[in-house]
């Protein structure tokens, strides 16, 4: 019975236990695929992740090849436009670096014992008298070269566009106008050697003489003597100068004495050394000897309007040298020495050879920035009549006053500095009964009054 008893109780206890194990390790296989599902799934996802890396790889290299195949784009496109850009900025540099100006000159004149008339005597620019005259309304634009910069910089020009009464007394064979005259029109080029050797090809003033064409520019109101008789205004050809330090070479071709158009087929050869320096008590010191050497043709007509011509070689040699003493006290010498040879001055008569020459001194000086006052006197050597229209010696005194009336009254303003006002008198001599009378006589003393209005602007 107490075998029976245990076991009962043995069984009792297995049983559970059996069950327990039995729940346990069904339990376990369903974790078991519980966990194969998980693991297959994520498995699946991870391929899913995987192509989706792929694909996102992909599209980036797809990306950064066409964002590197734009920036290629780009910066050809770049480097295209700056290209233009430096050309548009070398071209809006080059007329950046352009001037422009202008000038007026108006007067009154009143010679004594003369008249109202266009043609007084020794008045190349200034020949009316007893009226007001607009001589000039000048324009002018430029653009200086330079070594600072690119290949445009180096390129220059010049041209001064001359409207009123003096046109036609500055004009040149082959350009004449009675309104309008282009006395300078030229291109410039500086050629990158050592300073720059300046090259010019076209119309401009000449090198020889003191005085210049722009009114402005003279210390009196009419020009000398020397200006209108001995050398010549303009020269049409190329030219070319040079400065190393204080030293200026210039030489030239052109086709001589105020032609635009040659009228004998022969250049005419223009130089000049010139030596400048400043500093201490000389503000300002210029020296410079010019020659001009060549054959000029000239044509005399009788009144019979019979012309005959000769065609005679020609020099003329001038010497100028300023000097300027502490900015106030300017001297100034005019020295001209001219030669013609084969010269025919009465058709029908025979060739002679003629010369001329003269001398000039001016001193200048300056009272106050608003007061200038200027003397000049000359003298003039016409042995063969060749230059004036007859032999004869003559002599000029001029002192003339100048008033900038608005000088300083705004600082710096230069639309009221630049107005001018001057007076002069003018006393001329010939050791001939040279100069016309109201009556139409002739006697050896000229004397007149003259004033002035000038303005002009530089921008």
């Amino acid at each position: 019975m107490r075998r029976l008893n245990l076991l009962l109780l043995a069984f009792l206890v297995a049983v559970p236990l059996g069950l327990t194990s039995y729940d346990a390790h069904a339990a376990s296989d369903q974790e078991v695929q519980e966990l194969k599902r998980m693991i297959e799934q994520n498995r699946r996802q991870n391929e899913l992740l995987m192509q989706k890396l792929e694909q996102m790889e992909a599209e980036k290299a797809a990306n950064q090849a066409q964002m590197q195949k734009s920036e290629a784009q780009m910066q050809e496109f770049m480097s295209k436009q700056e290209e233009k850009d430096l050309k548009h900025e070398g071209i809006f540099t080059f007329f950046d670096a352009v001037d422009f100006g202008f000038y007026v000159d108006t007067t009154y004149q009143y010679v004594f014992n003369r008249g109202a008339t266009n043609d007084l005597q020794l008045r190349p620019f200034y020949p009316d008298n007893e009226q007001f005259a607009f001589n000039a309304f000048t324009f002018s634009v430029s653009k200086t070269p330079t070594m600072q910069g690119g290949f445009m910089d180096l390129i220059g020009f010049r041209a001064d566009i001359l409207f009123g009464e003096q046109a036609p007394r500055v004009s040149s064979r082959g350009l004449r106008s009675d309104v309008v005259d282009p006395y300078q029109a030229y291109v410039q080029f500086l050629a990158p050697v050592g300073n720059g050797i300046n090259v010019y090809g076209g119309r401009f003033v000449t090198l020889a003489g003191y005085e210049v064409v722009e009114a402005k520019n003279n210390p009196n109101i009419t020009r000398s003597i020397l200006f209108g008789f001995a050398i010549p205004f303009t020269h049409t050809g190329v030219r070319s100068d040079y400065t190393a330090g204080p030293v200026t070479l210039t030489a030239g071709l052109n086709n001589g004495w105020d032609q635009v158009k040659d009228s004998n087929g022969n250049v005419t050869i223009e130089s000049q050394l010139a030596f400048s320096h400043s500093g201490g008590a000389i503000t300002d010191l210029w020296i410079g000897a010019t020659g001009y050497f060549g054959r000029e043709f000239v044509e005399v007509e009788n009144a019979l309007g019979v012309t005959e011509d000769s065609n005679g070689w020609r020099e003329l040699v001038t010497i100028v040298g300023t000097m300027t003493l502490m900015e106030k006290l300017t001297f100034i010498v005019d020295a001209d020495f001219g030669w013609q040879q084969d010269l025919i001055l009465d058709v029908g008569a025979e060739q002679i050879n003629a010369s001329w020459w003269g001398i000039a001194g001016y001193v200048v000086l300056d009272v106050h920035p608003a007061v200038n006052l200027a003397l000049r006197g000359e003298y003039f050597d016409d042995a063969d009549g060749f230059r004036t229209g007859l032999k004869q010696k003559l002599y000029e005194l001029t002192p003339t006053i100048s008033l900038k009336p608005f000088k300083g009254l705004i600082a710096d303003n230069r639309f009221l500095d630049n107005f001018e006002a001057r007076a002069e008198f003018r006393w001329d001599h010939s050791n001939q009964e040279f100069f016309e009378k109201d009556d139409g006589g002739f006697e050896d003393n000229q004397y007149g009054v003259m004033g002035q209005l000038l303005y002009w602007i530089e921008l």
